[in-house]
């Protein structure tokens, strides 16, 4: 297979790995009320278990960012993936609500997989096209959520026990696992940069504890973990509450909600990937591409939230969803794309988890921020002015972004090229 197939291999093998995880991380919630019937459970004590899991995994972030940087992340990631679908086995093996929480809180230690799957990729895919491979990365956070309502969905209504949706994902991620190690080659750090490329044979940078202030001492970085903390604050909103809101507010079947989120869902996949093509493309025509196009995007998501929340009609509400569903995601692969720009390459696992953690803080407050303005005004309005008004924050970072991130391009491409020239001079003196 040649270089350029075979790295969309790799892609698509990560991907996979993130779909069966995000699937993991959802189907919890589908599951609900089988648990509260077997296990005889309230919803303070299984709100406790999606909290406990999400802190987990929320503190073990900066942890794995550093064990990226430093050891193979292509046996990280692998190792991951039997480590995620060992857990869930055991976790549908539990007979008591105490090991199924014990079980539950194994499978967070492998949720960070993000960080070691964006540096990977950004090894694979130069600065020019990493956008698109991000976006493709980025789409599977929605397909896994469908997923992780539809198999569980799909299970109870056949009649079978709920224990058999979490065998299908411990599986499917073993299997993963098991294609991650047969298939992935770990690529020296740097090795898609312009400056070094052909030139690494072996991987030579890796990450010291005493280099990580580096990261908190680049501005576009820091603008990316502050729009990162709030940009998640509509997303884990949305996601929690929006199923609530169509029953409730707007009055839905249950039939019509689940033809309504295919759809979004489905829209939401493609704005991941347009929005690829879209970020590479105004990169290529200035440094602050992305932030541009981060930018744009926030904004319009503020207004496209509004109009869609407030639509009087079903088709309007419905339609005016499709085209915010498409939009929302559109800024991500920017995101990371952006950090991969500006970072140098033994740093990118740590940036990347540094990104997450200041991410999942961010998720925790959202829909409890939603309950609150929810009860005292309505569940509408609460959708609407938290999205709308964080997108906003967001749409200010970014607009910060256009003017820093040029100068922190400009250094990065900088430090690469003087690791080209140390590599040709070292190379030099052996002849």
């Amino acid at each position: 297979m040649d270089k350029g197939r075979y790295k969309w291999l790799v892609v698509a093998v990560l991907s996979a790995f993130l779909v069966i995880q995000a699937a993991d991380t959802y189907i919890i919630s589908a599951v609900n009320p089988e648990l509260i019937r077997e296990f005889h459970v309230s919803y303070v004590t299984l709100g406790l278990l999606f909290s406990v899991t999400l802190i987990i995994s929320t503190l073990l972030y900066p942890l794995w960012g550093y064990w990226y940087d430093k050891y193979s992340r292509k046996f990280l990631t692998g190792l991951l993936a039997l480590l995620l679908g060992s857990s869930t086995w055991l976790n549908a093996l539990s007979g008591v609500f105490s090991q199924f929480f014990i079980t539950r809180m194994f499978t967070a230690i492998g949720y960070p997989t993000p960080s070691g799957v964006y540096t990977l990729t950004a090894d694979y895919f130069g600065p020019k096209s990493r956008g698109r491979a991000m976006g493709f990365i980025n789409a599977a956070s929605p397909i896994g959520y469908l997923l992780g309502i539809i198999i569980p969905l799909t299970i109870i209504g056949l009649g079978l026990n709920w224990r058999y949706s979490f065998f299908i994902t411990a599986g499917l991620s073993i299997v993963i696992g098991v294609l991650i190690f047969l298939l992935v080659k770990e690529v020296p750090r740097g090795a898609a940069e312009p400056e070094l490329e052909g030139k690494l044979t072996s991987d030579i940078y890796k990450v010291k504890l005493s280099d990580l202030w580096k990261i908190l001492k680049n501005r576009s970085l820091l603008l990316l973990f502050i729009q990162g903390f709030f940009g998640v604050f509509p997303w884990f909103t949305i996601s929690f509450w929006i199923i609530t809101y169509m029953t409730l507010g707007r009055g839905l079947s249950d039939f019509t909600i689940t033809i309504v989120m295919l759809v979004w869902i489905l829209a939401m996949v493609a704005g991941n990937v347009v929005s690829g093509y879209l970020s590479d493309y105004l990169f290529k025509k200035t440094p602050s591409g992305r932030a541009i196009l981060g930018a744009v995007v926030v904004f319009m998501s503020a207004l496209l939230i509004y109009l869609t929340m407030y639509s009087p009609t079903f088709g309007g509400f419905f339609v005016l969803g499709i085209f915010t569903a498409f939009e929302i995601p559109m800024a991500g692969p920017s995101v990371n794309a952006a950090v991969m720009d500006i970072t140098e390459p033994e740093l990118r696992g740590s940036a990347t988890a540094y990104l997450n953690f200041f991410g999942s803080a961010g998720s925790s407050v959202g829909p409890f921020l939603a309950g609150v303005i929810a009860t005292a005004i309505s569940l509408q309005y609460a959708i609407t002015v938290i999205s709308s008004l964080t997108w906003v924050v967001c749409g200010i970072v970014f607009t910060m972004l256009i003017f820093t991130m040029p100068k922190d391009v400009a250094k990065f491409r900088n430090i690469m090229k003087t690791r080209a020239d140390e590599i040709d001079i070292s190379r030099e003196g052996q002849l």
